[in-house]
């Protein structure tokens, strides 16, 4: 499905399935698929609140981080645990969120908190935010996916991480993807390329 009939479509499920309370959707997909710009987009358009995964990366020193297998990796890569208790389940009981996002430049957490308003619709993107430890607080799952050699070109344009880190992170990723929340488990997948 392209990217503004995902749009569509993910706007009707949001109403179809929206609850008497808050309906939360996750937005996943590898790294640099385009699974930001489809979740701001549908942010704005069902005026959600917005959770972002990459505020909940884990603080672990980087050695460890090397050390790691694909499976501990998109086990631990990110700190579902404490996305779940500090932002999902406030918020899926309609109160705000307010957390310590992580700080990617010294590894650990801001000193500053993040909050994210309680409100009928709210969107977590990132990458893993399908998992299904999480699985019984979320209502609709999309999956953003684009081809590999695009994902790859963004991936290194970034220049935020050195090659070896991203052949790592992505064999986490395609374990996950292929084992733990393959497409068919999503309640739909937008090709955010598809012309």
């Amino acid at each position: 499905m392209r990217f503004d009939e995902g749009l569509e479509a993910a706007e009707v499920l949001i109403r179809q399935r929206a609850t008497a309370s808050v309906t939360i959707v996750a937005v996943d997909g590898h790294s640099a698929a385009g699974k930001s710009a489809f979740a701001d987009s549908l942010t704005q358009r069902v005026d959600a609140s917005i959770v972002h995964g990459d505020d909940f990366y884990r603080v672990m020193d980087d050695s460890e981080r090397e050390r790691l297998t694909a499976k501990q990796g998109a086990d631990t890569y990110y700190d579902w645990q404490r996305m779940r208790s500090e932002a999902l389940t406030p918020l899926r009981s309609g109160r705000p969120a307010t957390f310590h996002p992580y700080d990617w430049e010294r590894n650990g957490l801001h000193d500053r908190t993040v909050t994210v308003e309680a409100a009928p619709i709210v969107i977590v993107e990132g990458l893993f935010v399908s998992r299904p430890e999480l699985e019984d607080l979320v209502d609709l799952s999309v999956l953003v996916i684009c081809p590999d050699d695009v994902r790859w070109r963004r991936q290194l344009e970034r220049a935020d991480a050195e090659e070896a880190w991203l052949l790592r992170w992505e064999a986490a990723e395609r374990l996950f993807f292929h084992r733990t929340r393959p497409p068919d488990a999503f309640d739909i997948v937008i090709d955010a390329e598809a012309p």
